[in-house]
């Protein structure tokens, strides 16, 4: 008896605890990625330096831009392509026809790539300092959340 009320306690906390736990579960998608990212465009580019970092590379792109790009790696040891200049590449290929309509926004394209253990996001930067656009491709969808309070981002 001592034994089976012992496992109705541990069975009903564990549910208990479980169900206390979905009201902040997320399913992050590529979708709140894009939505991320668009929060930016448009913005200061020390916003964006503010909340997510140097950017690990920053190269010149055409018309005076430049672009800070961020890579994200799913663990320690996955190959980081900023580590090989070779998996850089700008403008990178992504083709927002074969993308779901739900990962491109306004001044945003990305391109969901599963089998990728990084995320790399470019961000072109006009000569006034202004973040044009947003470009990303890879499994990014862990990163919805980013490392920025949304309400902080908005002007």
């Amino acid at each position: 008896m001592k034994t089976l009320s012992m496992f109705a306690f541990f069975l009903l906390t564990v549910v208990v605890l479980s169900m206390s736990g979905c009201k902040s579960m997320s399913f992050p998608t590529a979708k709140g990625y894009t939505e991320l990212c668009q929060t930016y465009v448009g913005g200061d580019s020390s916003r964006l330096i503010d909340a997510w970092g140097i950017p690990g590379r920053t190269f010149d792109a055409k018309n005076q831009d430049k672009v800070l790009v961020y890579v994200v790696t799913r663990d320690e040891y996955t190959l980081n392509p900023l580590a090989h200049s070779a998996l850089i590449e700008y403008p990178p290929r992504v083709d927002p026809r074969t993308s779901p309509r739900s990962v491109s926004a306004e001044g945003v394209i990305g391109q969901p790539v599963d089998s990728m253990d990084y995320c790399i996001t470019y961000f072109e930067v006009n000569p006034q300092d202004k973040i044009t656009k947003a470009i990303w491709r890879g499994d990014c969808r862990a990163l919805e959340s980013g490392p920025v309070d949304q309400a902080d981002v908005k002007e």
